[in-house]
């Protein structure tokens, strides 16, 4: 319970620092390569409170890894599909019976609302996939996800920027439901003109 609290408090001053003050303190970015096509990806830490049959309100950290790919149909916004995933408990190869993870294929949209500020808000939803290796459960399933989330492009060389975010993820399944906060940090490439 006071990790979640904690994690509830990290993530608002989060979006206040990157919605009142962050943009205040970074100078407008006016050759921006946001057009194009656009890949991705970004890794990350979250914490994650997950409701199964067998696990009831488990919550405890877990390590995120994305990918992404789209298209920037102005400077302002930018559609496209990604693939992302949690680890909850990790697979051991001496121990097949033990994994647990949860996986998402969305569509997402990202909006970047002011103009030459790399500031943006995403979401999404789709398709999740959860898995768990343990003989005494079900062992796969599936549901719906979405997310919402923010963050800043920061350009380091033409068409490529580091990408720091806050996201929030919640997804129900057959036998459950999980909810994950998320800090990542990526990497996206604009094909530009």
């Amino acid at each position: 319970m006071k990790t979640t609290g904690w994690i509830n408090r990290f993530s608002v001053a989060g979006f206040l620092f990157l919605f009142f003050i962050l943009p205040e303190a970074m100078p407008a970015q006016k050759n921006m390569y946001r057009n194009g096509f656009m890949v991705g990806g970004w890794a990350g830490y979250g914490q994650m409170k997950l409701n199964t049959t067998n696990i009831s309100n488990s919550s405890h950290g877990t390590y995120a890894l994305g990918f992404c790919g789209g298209y920037a149909i102005n400077s302002k916004v930018v559609m496209g599909m990604e693939l992302n995933g949690w680890t909850s408990k990790t697979s051991n190869l001496e121990d097949p019976a033990e994994g647990e993870s949860i996986s998402n294929v969305s569509i997402f949209l990202t909006y970047f609302p002011v103009e030459n500020l790399p500031l943006f808000m995403a979401g999404g939803g789709g398709k999740l996939s959860y898995t768990n290796n343990s003989p005494d459960v079900t062992g796969r399933d599936k549901g719906w996800s979405w997310f919402v989330g923010s963050g800043y492009e920061i350009p380091v060389i033409k068409r490529f920027v580091i990408v720091p975010q806050i996201r929030y993820s919640r997804g129900n399944f057959t036998d459950g439901n999980y909810k994950v906060y998320e800090l990542a940090v990526g990497l996206k490439w604009y094909s530009g003109k």
